[in-house]
């Protein structure tokens, strides 16, 4: 696999990681990136895609497994 060139990526690579759970911290914003937040779901784009209209759906609580 060749390696993808994504510049717009820097950003992200080179910035602070927030702590605490990526999906939490989603929900508790409220900004352009969240589309939907209901009561099983969030649907947000990804600040720093690879590819245009790429979406994350995650669930809104924890799970151990994905079973």
């Amino acid at each position: 696999m060749e390696t993808i060139w994504a510049p717009w990526r820097i950003e992200y690579i080179l910035d602070n990681k927030k702590e605490g759970c990526i999906f939490c911290n989603a929900l508790s914003k409220d900004d352009d990136l969240t589309l939907y937040k209901g009561d099983v779901t969030v649907v947000v784009m990804n600040k720093f895609p690879y590819v245009n209209g790429h979406l994350l759906v995650a669930p809104t609580r924890h799970f151990s497994t994905l079973d």
